[in-house]
């Protein structure tokens, strides 16, 4: 799992965002440097078309630079990006006939959400890559909202409430889609059971 950001990130990222805010194209920069690639990712979990994608979260930071007079400081730099991208790439994704008509409701993809780092894919004891891979499609079978919350709660380290925000739904839905994606993950693969029981015991 990615390590949660620390206070002094967070702290960076607003520093930043206010230099963007005065005008400041170092701080753009940075921001763009340090948020690009996950931007991305994130939004090739919606739409398979890469170029689509990167043409997205490019739209997404020339907007905020065109935009930086007017725009806000968020509370979190990270989730506030998100949101931005995933609300273009569901937009842009149905309004070109890229993704179905419904796809902006249900997720509907054949991407997977849950990835493992090249540092577990490559663990030489066959006994646990094979675990770790077993994990892996266990994850993979949830429902799509389910994973998206394991994604961005365990892969982007967010918040509830920033999860809630970026899905446009309230912050207890969210907490119940995480309780709901750990019992379907022990009902797929009942011996895993301690793992799910570690990661019920965050915050939400």
């Amino acid at each position: 799992m990615a390590i949660r950001p620390t206070s002094n990130s967070i702290q960076t990222d607003i520093q930043l965002w206010e230099q963007l805010k005065n005008g400041s194209e170092l701080a753009f920069g940075k921001l763009l440097a340090n948020y690009f690639n996950p931007l991305q990712n994130y939004g090739c979990k919606f739409v398979r078309d890469e170029d689509f994608v990167k043409d997205c979260v490019q739209e997404v930071f020339i907007e905020i630079w065109n935009r930086r007079d007017r725009v806000s400081t968020p509370d979190s730099v990270r989730a506030y990006l998100l949101s931005c991208v995933r609300k273009r790439v569901l937009r842009e994704g149905y309004r070109q006939h890229i993704m179905r008509d419904d796809a902006s409701i249900d997720l509907e993809n054949e991407l997977t959400f849950v990835e493992f780092s090249p540092e577990w894919l490559l663990i030489e004891q066959e006994s646990v890559a094979e675990t770790t891979h077993r994990i892996a499609d266990s994850l993979n079978k949830l429902p799509k909202r389910q994973r998206e919350v394991i994604y961005l709660r365990y892969y982007q380290n967010l918040e509830r409430d920033e999860i809630a925000a970026i899905m446009g739904v309230n912050p207890q839905s969210i907490s119940n889609l995480l309780q709901s994606a750990f019992k379907n993950f022990r009902e797929n693969w009942a011996g895993l059971i301690l793992l799910a029981n570690i990661l019920s015991h965050s915050s939400f």
